[in-house]
């Protein structure tokens, strides 16, 4: 289910990388399509540098998958893909979820509920946030 206002789009992406990216994204109870919005959003912001190239796939095994980003995400990743020399969206979107596959790059969220939060400012752990009073 997409974020308000992002919108579904259909890179091409390798079967094998799906499933693999798919498989560990289960494993860290993840929704795959959550993982590649994250790092499409990371990579559009410069956050997330582009990964080492992956391994060529078969060209034969890639069809439209479905990923949800903002205009403003894909417009941005779009551009940053052009000045990387990548040579369209879906060939990022598989570099993406195949260096996530691979454990080359962690699209981690940091939630906490209201209560580990009270703890931890008021315990004044090093590095925990403040709050105004």
């Amino acid at each position: 289910m997409p974020a308000v206002g992002e919108s579904e789009r259909a890179p091409n992406v390798a079967k094998g990388v799906w499933d693999a990216a798919g498989a560990r994204a289960k494993t860290e109870g993840l929704p795959l399509i959550w993982v590649m919005s994250r790092a499409l959003a990371e990579y559009a912001a410069g956050t997330l540098p582009l990964p080492h190239r992956a391994a060529a796939t078969k060209a034969g095994n890639r069809r439209g998958r479905t990923v949800f980003a903002s205009d403003a995400v894909w417009s941005g990743a779009d551009t940053q893909r052009a000045k990387d020399g990548v040579r369209s969206m879906s060939a990022l979107c598989e570099l993406l979820l195949d260096a996530y596959a691979r454990g080359d790059i962690h699209p981690y969220a940091r939630m906490v509920t209201t209560t580990q939060r009270d703890a931890l400012t008021s315990s004044g752990a090093p590095g925990a946030p403040s709050v105004a009073a």
